[in-house]
């Protein structure tokens, strides 16, 4: 077998050698420190590795790499430690252009020298192959991960290796590729100005772009608002001498909370009548009862709160119509009330 010595000044001799007429990269050298574990396919236990290399880049996707490894391992059958030490020349092929990110193929040819405790030396011709990835997290820092499998041409078995490590790049940014030649600079394109939303104002003079095409807008393409009234009329008819709300006006209490409910600024007032049958004290109390039976419903079942609604009885101050005739009594036992409120919308175009 041939001196390992040798084995080593061969192979920095072909790493001279390539550097020969190698053009500007990235960067101008690498040294690289990893660890690894070795699962071996021969009568050794698997063990960690540890590995020192120097790397040349030769081109943009090809470097040439010089490695040292190390490791220590129990023999199976005898429990002899057995030190490993292997000297290899690799090459790495890149893929793509992304030097964030970078997979690579790696192949390469060494020695390896296998020495038993209490026992003699030897050496084996190993050749590898496998894939890995690259990541440039700074300028000068990579880190780096691969597998490889580990085939012995002396004793015909096959170790697989993986292995991460750290590299540290000498030279990196400090030279450029050249620059491209600059585009031809177009003549330039006169555009027409826009009117993207489609309201009628120019895009330059649109303060309020994205308008939605049924609004009017003014001059600055900005909506124009519109102040208009809201109300709604409650009217609640009693039996005579009653202040129970029949359940045929729940309906239009309901539409009184959801109004409220709607414009939360707004107020109630629920005022109370009879008709001119009874005593006047005892129509302005049933007048009252009436208007606090109204409040109630809409506090109680409409969860109107409180303080928004107010309840006062007239007694047969305020007749709507002729006391004197059954429908005209009817008519002026009642609850009633309003809501109005001031709101503003956007004006729509016709």
């Amino acid at each position: 077998m041939a001196n390992p010595s040798a084995k080593i000044l061969t192979l920095s001799a072909l790493i001279a050698a390539a550097s020969t007429g190698v053009s500007a990269q990235d960067h101008t050298a690498e040294i690289n420190l990893g660890i690894g574990r070795i699962l071996f396919g021969n009568d050794l236990d698997d063990t960690n590795n540890y590995h020192l290399g120097l790397g040349l880049p030769i081109s943009d996707r090809w470097t040439l790499e010089v490695v040292a490894n190390e490791y220590d391992a129990d023999a199976q059958e005898t429990g002899v430690d057995v030190r490993g030490t292997q000297y290899r020349l690799d090459a790495l092929y890149h893929f793509g252009d992304d030097q964030s990110w970078r997979p690579y193929a790696a192949f390469g040819a060494g020695d390896q020298r296998l020495s038993p405790e209490g026992g003699d030396p030897s050496h084996e011709t190993l050749l590898n192959a496998g894939l890995g990835l690259k990541n440039r997290f700074a300028r000068n820092w990579e880190w780096r991960t691969d597998v490889r499998l580990f085939n012995s041409l002396d004793e015909e078995y096959t170790d697989v290796v993986f292995s991460t490590g750290i590299s540290f790049l000498f030279g990196a940014g400090e030279t450029r590729r050249a620059t491209p030649a600059p585009e031809p600079v177009a003549a330039p394109t006169v555009i027409e100005e826009a009117d993207s939303d489609g309201d009628g104002v120019l895009d330059s003079k649109d303060k309020c772009p994205g308008t939605a095409r049924q609004y009017k807008v003014d001059s600055e393409g900005c909506v124009l608002k519109l102040t208009e009234t809201v109300s709604i009329n409650l009217a609640v008819k009693f039996d005579t001498n009653s202040a129970v709300v029949k359940e045929e006006y729940m309906s239009d209490i309901r539409d009184l909370a959801t109004f409220m409910n709607q414009y939360e600024n707004t107020q109630v007032t629920v005022e109370g009548h009879t008709d001119s049958s009874g005593a006047d004290a005892y129509n302005k109390t049933l007048s009252q009862r009436r208007a606090n039976s109204v409040r109630d419903v809409l506090i109680q079942r409409m969860n109107i709160e409180a303080d928004r609604v107010t309840a006062v009885g007239f007694g047969e101050e305020r007749p709507v119509a002729d006391n004197n005739t059954v429908e005209g009594r009817e008519q002026n036992r009642r609850v009633v009330g309003a809501v109005s409120t001031r709101i503003t919308v956007n004006e729509t175009r016709d």
